[in-house]
């Protein structure tokens, strides 16, 4: 299978963006591919390791916090991006929550209600997913929205929305965003094959061109949405935002 194909392994996403998940604890992991699906051509398991995302020089972990299953489809000339095909129902992004460093307050160390986490989800539906590859850089493009969980935000609360969401362009190259960020570069990390399985452990993903919308739906009527926006300095406009990811990642024919 031509190597290109394989590129999607450096896929990150960990849109994640990027801020959560349930990941496997074996890798890879394919048990739930979609082999039969139409256009499936190889079965794909992102799991990310390590992480973080920055909101106007304010750090948020990533972690373990993402894995991405499911299957791809054939690049054409007419579209040259794959699609990405989840695990009968499921939409293929498994994350679990990850701590808000501060809290709702800003501080660290314990007050009631102080405590929050946040999980990924993917803004809309998976045919918003575009794969576009390349040797040696391979670009991911999804939209994401991060629902935040504390008892004083309620249970609606979200960063970004499916009509207004947080856009990555995770990339094993090198960026370009907007001043006052500079460049960074991905890499593609070790590959490996094992078992008719093709293997990068260590891809690292970068995306620094980003904006990050406000916080909506926060507390009774969205009255703690501006406090949630003033905790983590929303909204943020592209060029003051960073997301990088390192994942392990395994794909497979189907």
């Amino acid at each position: 299978m031509p190597m290109r194909k394989h590129l999607v392994a450096l896929l990150v996403i960990g849109v994640s963006m990027l801020f959560a998940s349930s990941a496997s604890a074996v890798f890879p992991n394919f048990s739930d591919c979609p082999r039969t699906a139409p256009g499936a051509i190889d079965c794909l398991d992102i799991q990310s390791v390590t992480g973080s995302l920055e909101i106007k020089g304010f750090t948020v972990p990533l972690g373990e916090s993402l894995e991405i299953r499911g299957a791809i489809t054939e690049p054409t000339e007419a579209e040259p991006a794959s699609r990405f095909i989840p695990p009968t129902g499921t939409n293929g992004f498994f994350s679990r929550n990850i701590r808000i460093p501060g809290g709702l307050l800003g501080i660290e160390f314990w007050v009631p209600g102080n405590e929050v986490n946040a999980r990924a989800e993917l803004a809309g539906s998976t045919s918003a997913v575009r794969i576009l590859f390349g040797l040696p850089v391979t670009t991911v493009s999804l939209p994401v929205k991060v629902k935040l969980d504390n008892p004083i935000l309620g249970s609606n609360c979200y960063i970004g929305t499916n009509s207004n969401p947080t856009r990555v362009n995770l990339t094993t190259g090198t960026t370009s965003p907007p001043l006052p960020n500079r460049p960074i570069s991905g890499s593609i990390g070790t590959i490996g094959f094992e078992e008719g399985t093709l293997t990068l452990r260590g891809a690292t993903s970068v995306d620094n061109a980003f904006a990050v919308p406000g916080a909506s739906g926060c507390g009774l009527l969205g009255i703690a949405s501006p406090l949630v926006n003033l905790r983590l300095r929303l909204p943020s406009a592209a060029g003051n935002n960073a997301m990088i990811v390192t994942n392990n990642i395994a794909i497979r024919p189907v």
